[in-house]
């Protein structure tokens, strides 16, 4: 009996499907985890590690090749479509990770101004800073 994996984790619930949907048309048997949960509820995404895409282990080479074949094609797709929410080409200066994206602050997220604003008008900060953030140290630089 074969080992199930966890091949690959997606920030992003509709590059999980196209993925997972390639590989379902080449005859891999996969499935996805948390995929419901993170596109009813975006927010669960940091806490839950993403969308996780789970193959068979004895199929990990046959799925690299087909999404080798299929990034030939498409890859220029989701490399815009990345960089268009924000996953930027850069590493992690703490950890060397390449896995860093260009998204909100966690850290201290709201600039003066918009603190004052906001609680002189008694809505929440309509203005938040974004930073390059580290998935895997959850370093902000």
């Amino acid at each position: 009996m074969s080992k199930i994996v966890v091949y690959e984790t997606f920030y992003n619930p509709i590059e999980a499907n196209i993925i997972k949907s390639k590989l379902l048309d080449s005859g891999v048997q996969c499935f996805l985890s948390d995929e419901n949960t993170l596109t009813v509820n975006p927010l669960y995404n940091q806490a839950l590690g993403g969308v996780k895409l789970h193959v068979f282990e004895h199929d990990v080479p046959l799925v690299k090749s087909i999404l080798a074949e299929s990034g030939a094609e498409g890859a220029e797709d989701f490399e815009n479509a990345e960089d268009a929410e924000g996953v930027s080409g850069m590493t992690c200066p703490n950890c060397g990770s390449d896995h860093v994206g260009y998204v909100q602050a966690t850290k201290e997220r709201f600039g003066i101004l918009t603190i004052l604003v906001s609680l002189l008008l008694l809505v929440y900060p309509f203005r938040a800073k974004k930073v390059h953030h580290c998935f895997n140290c959850q370093h902000e630089f």
